[in-house]
C-alpha cells in the first residue's frame, strides 16, 4: 500500500470526502482544507456559510506561518440607533444564552475571501476544482447531521421567524431532523457562480448586492460598498513555546490566540503533575486567561497592548458555533482553517445563512454596533501550528469560548503524555462556564472534577459532548509520514490520500 501523501481532518464526513477528491486530482494540504471548508458551507449550514468569518493558518515547508485573516468586520455606515435591526432572543444552547439576531446582527462576511487568498498563495489546483463537490452535495441533497439536528432543536427561535429559513432548514413549523433529506439548490446556484468567476460574485456582484438588500430590508447596516471594500489582511502569528513544543496561532486583534498562548504558559509554570494538579492548573489558567481578556481586551484595538504586556510580564498572558479543518502533506504543507457564523441571524439569502457576529453578546462587550466603522469583530478562532520533536501538526476547534481550552488540552496530551492525535482528541476535557448563578465547571469522565477546589457549581457530564469543542488534527513528520484524526464529540471525518 502507497504511504498516504496528504492527510485531512474535517469537521463531518462529505468535508474529508472533497478533501480527498481535491488530493486525487493533485491538489495539496492547503488545496484539501480549503475544500473541506467549503463543503462545510453546504454539510454544517449551522456551524458554517460563505457569508461567516474565518481565518486560516498555513504553515509552508520552510516553516514559516502565516494566518489569514478573514474574520468579519463593522459596517461602515453608522446606526440611526445603537442596536437597530436587533433582536435580543434567549437560547437554551450552551447551558443558556442570549443573543442578538436580525439585519442589525450581520457584519461584513469575510471568509470567503480568505479561503480565496490562501490559495492563491499555496494553491496547486484550479479554483472551481475546489468547489465541486460541495456544489453536488447542495444541489443533490445530504442527510442532515447529528450535530445540526442537536444545534437546529436548541435554536429553532432563531429560524422560525424567518420564512426562507423556515423553507430551508425545516419541515412545516418543525426544525429538520437527522438523516432528512438537506436540499440547497439555492445555495448550489451561488458556490458555482463563485466557482466560475472568483469571489468578486459576493463582493462586488450579483450576489452581494442582493445580500446587501435583505440587510437593508430587516433593518442591517452591511451595503455593496461595505462589501467591496472588505480586504484581507495576512499576519504573523503569535507565538510561544510550550512542553517543548513550539506554538503558532491567530494574533490579535483576535483574541482566540491571545488566550491560548496565555494558558500554555500559565500551565506550564504551573508543572502540574497528576490528573488532579492538571485539572486544577487548566482550571486556574483559563480563569485568568479569561479574567484578563475581559480587562484588557474589550476593545480589539487594546488585544495586541494586551498581550504585550502580559508576554513582557512574563505571565503570559460561551459563544458562537464554529467548525474546523486541518490537513498536512508529505511535502511539510499544513493548514488549518477555523471558521464561524456565529449563531446565525436567522436571515437566509440565496440559501446563503447569514452570520450574527454583530449581535454575539460575548463577542461585543463594548456593546451592540459600538466597534468603529470598518474594525475587526471580535473572535475566538485560533486555528494553530504545533512544531513539536519530529513533526507539525495542524489543529483548531469549533466551540466559542471552550475553542482555546480544547485546543490547550490536546496540546497537553500530544507533548505531556506522548498521545497519538486521536488518543489526545478524545481525551477528556473540562470547561469552566460563567453563568449568572455562578461559575460551573463543566468536566467529561475521566477528570476529577468532584475533587477540585471549592467555588464552582458541579457540572458533571455522562459522556463526551460537543460542548466541550470538536478538534481535527493533522500532521506531518520530517520524514513526510502524513497522519489526521477528529475529535469524537463531532459529526467529524478523516481521509488519508495516496
Amino acid at each position: 500500500m502507497a504511504q498516504a501523501r496528504v492527510a485531512v481532518a474535517s469537521g463531518n464526513h462529505l468535508g474529508a470526502e472533497a478533501a480527498a477528491e481535491v488530493a486525487r486530482g493533485g491538489g495539496n494540504a492547503v488545496d484539501a482544507c480549503l475544500a473541506s471548508s467549503v463543503m462545510a458551507w453546504v454539510a454544517e449550514p449551522c456551524f458554517a456559510s460563505v457569508t461567516g468569518a474565518g481565518f486560516v493558518a498555513v504553515h509552508d515547508p520552510s516553516g514559516e506561518v502565516t494566518i489569514y485573516d478573514g474574520n468579519c468586520a463593522m459596517p461602515r455606515r453608522p446606526p440611526q440607533d445603537r442596536g437597530q435591526g436587533v433582536s435580543r432572543i434567549y437560547l437554551d444552547y450552551s447551558n443558556g444564552m442570549y443573543t442578538g439576531i436580525g439585519g442589525g446582527s450581520v457584519a461584513v462576511p469575510g471568509v470567503l475571501a480568505a479561503v480565496h487568498r490562501a490559495w492563491e498563495r499555496h494553491g496547486s489546483i484550479e479554483w472551481a476544482a475546489l468547489f465541486e463537490p460541495a456544489i453536488r452535495a447542495a444541489r443533490e441533497g445530504l442527510p442532515l447531521p447529528k450535530t445540526c439536528d442537536y444545534y437546529l432543536k436548541q435554536t429553532w427561535g432563531i429560524w422560525s421567524r424567518y420564512d426562507a429559513a423556515r423553507a430551508q432548514l425545516g419541515v412545516g413549523d418543525r426544525p429538520l431532523e437527522e438523516g432528512e433529506a438537506l436540499v440547497q439548490a439555492e445555495l448550489a446556484d451561488g458556490l458555482e457562480a463563485i466557482a466560475r468567476h472568483g469571489p468578486q460574485v459576493l463582493y462586488s456582484g450579483e450576489l452581494g448586492r442582493e445580500l446587501a438588500d435583505a440587510i437593508a430590508a430587516d433593518g442591517g447596516l452591511v451595503t455593496v460598498e461595505d462589501l467591496a471594500s472588505y480586504e484581507v489582511r495576512e499576519r504573523a502569528p503569535i507565538t510561544t513555546e510550550a512542553f517543548g513544543w513550539s506554538i503558532a496561532s491567530n494574533p490579535p486583534p483576535a483574541v482566540g490566540g491571545a488566550v491560548l498562548v496565555h494558558m500554555l504558559s500559565l500551565i506550564e509554570d504551573a508543572a502540574p503533575s497528576g490528573p488532579l494538579a492538571r485539572l486544577n492548573a487548566v482550571v486556574a489558567a483559563e480563569e485568568t486567561a479569561v479574567s484578563y481578556r475581559e480587562l484588557h481586551y474589550g476593545d480589539p484595538a487594546d488585544i495586541a497592548a494586551g498581550l504585550s504586556d502580559v508576554l513582557s510580564r512574563g505571565q503570559p498572558a460561551r459563544s458562537s458555533e464554529t467548525t474546523h479543518s486541518s490537513a498536512a502533506d508529505r511535502d511539510g504543507l499544513a493548514c488549518a482553517l477555523t471558521q464561524s457564523n456565529g449563531y446565525g441571524a436567522g436571515l437566509i439569502v440565496h440559501g446563503m445563512v447569514l452570520n450574527n457576529t454583530l449581535g454575539e453578546e460575548e463577542l461585543n462587550p463594548l456593546g451592540t454596533h459600538r466597534l468603529p466603522p470598518g474594525a475587526r469583530c471580535h473572535s475566538n478562532m485560533a486555528p494553530t501550528i504545533a512544531r513539536g520533536p519530529g513533526e507539525v501538526v495542524a489543529l483548531g476547534s469549533p466551540g466559542g469560548d471552550r475553542i482555546t481550552g480544547a485546543i490547550a488540552q490536546t496540546i497537553m496530551s500530544l507533548a505531556l503524555d506522548g498521545a497519538s492525535l486521536a488518543d489526545a482528541l478524545a481525551a477528556p476535557r473540562a470547561h469552566v462556564a460563567r453563568r449568572p448563578e455562578g461559575k460551573l465547571l463543566c468536566y467529561e469522565p475521566g477528570l476529577p472534577g468532584g475533587q477540585i477546589e471549592v467555588g464552582y457549581l458541579d457540572r458533571p457530564y455522562d459522556e463526551v459532548h460537543m460542548f466541550f469543542g470538536g478538534v481535527q488534527a493533522a500532521s506531518v513528520t520530517e520524514d513526510g509520514r502524513v497522519d489526521a484524526a477528529h475529535d469524537p464529540r463531532r459529526s467529524g471525518a478523516t481521509a488519508l490520500i495516496a
